[in-house]
Parts: C-alpha cells; sequence; structure tokens
C-alpha cells in the first residue's frame, strides 16, 4: 500500500501555503523600454518575497561596503556581515559591485577633495608630489609622506561616501519597493501568476 499525500490542486487549495501568504508578484512592463525592463527585473531579483526593510537593508549594505577603502576585502566583509546580520547575502553581494574598477578612477576623484575638506586640509600634498621622478627609487622615499597624507584624505572621503550612499540606497529602494509591493496588492492573485 503506498500512501500519496495531497495532489497538486489540493495543495494550491489548503490555505496557508506558501502561495497565500507571498505577495503576488507583477509581471514585466511589456512596452516600457530597455530602463523599465531592467528595472523590474532587478526589483524582481532583490528578494521580492522578503519585506522591503530587509531588502533595503541588504543591498544597502553592500553599497556602503562597496565605498569603504578597504578595497579586495569587500566581497569577504559582505558575505561576514549578511551572515552576521542574517540579511539576503545575494542582495549584500550585488551593493558590493557598484564600486568596481570602471567606477573607482571617479569615487576616488570625488573623495579626495571631500576627504581634504572632511579633516580641513590642503591641497598642498599634491602639488608637492615630484611626479617626474616616481620611476626612481630615491623620489618614493621622498614621496613617502605626501603619499601617507592622500592615502588618509581618500580613505576619509571614502568612507564619508560609504556613509551618505549607504543611507541614501536605504532609503531610495525601501520606497520603491513598498510602491511596488502596494502595486502589487491591488493585483488579483489569478493576473499575476
Amino acid at each position: 500500500m503506498i500512501l500519496q499525500g495531497p495532489g497538486p490542486q489540493e495543495r494550491e487549495d489548503r490555505p496557508g501555503t506558501p502561495r497565500e501568504t507571498r505577495p503576488p508578484n507583477l509581471p514585466l512592463p511589456s512596452g516600457s523600454g530597455g530602463f523599465g525592463k531592467f528595472k523590474a527585473r532587478f526589483l524582481e531579483m532583490l528578494g521580492r518575497h522578503d519585506e522591503p526593510e530587509k531588502v533595503a537593508a541588504s543591498f544597502a549594505i553592500g553599497v556602503a561596503i562597496a565605498f569603504t577603502p578597504l578595497l579586495g576585502f569587500h566581497w569577504i566583509i559582505a558575505v561576514l556581515l549578511a551572515v552576521v546580520l542574517k540579511l539576503n547575502k545575494l542582495d549584500v553581494f550585488l551593493g558590493t559591485l557598484v564600486v568596481n574598477p570602471l567606477t573607482l578612477g571617479p569615487v576616488s576623484a570625488v573623495a579626495l577633495p571631500l576627504g581634504r575638506l572632511v579633516v580641513r586640509a590642503r591641497q598642498e600634498a599634491v602639488s608637492h608630489m615630484p611626479w617626474a621622478d616616481l620611476l626612481r627609487p630615491a623620489a618614493w622615499a621622498q614621496a613617502a609622506p605626501a603619499m601617507r597624507t592622500i592615502g588618509l584624505q581618500w580613505a576619509i572621503g571614502m568612507f564619508a561616501l560609504s556613509i551618505f550612499f549607504g543611507a541614501l540606497t536605504y532609503l531610495t529602494l525601501v520606497r520603491v519597493l513598498r510602491k511596488r509591493r502596494a502595486r502589487a496588492a491591488l493585483i488579483p492573485p489569478d493576473f499575476a501568476d
């Protein structure tokens, strides 16, 4: 005698199943153009069944990590924080991809003057760099104090950008996800699937 569980139709109709507790899916926009489809797919990928606050926190922490000056350790820090804070690891990881080799130059160009502003430093460290002699070993010894000063200003600027963009990402993404969730609640369940 083989015992069988309820059939597929009976499982879907049973109260308390995950189908009834999860929010409805929004269909992808058909005529929204390239950016509209990208936005819909991106939001679809960002833990659509989790609370908007948790999804936004996961991605925002990844963005904040991306702007830290700890280059090379972003992914390790992201995984550790995701595990410790019980956040979606994929969302945190996706957030760390905001600052990458293509965007590091422009971000650094903003971080250095911002770091100077935060520590109220002058720009004299950059003007005293022996740019023409950087290929000689003696020049590196001479440039070391200026390089330390520039590195410190850059790191402070990166941390300031990290705090700013992490908070901005959280606030923006929570708002977008809440609106999307409210819109999804208005769509009948039969239409969404």
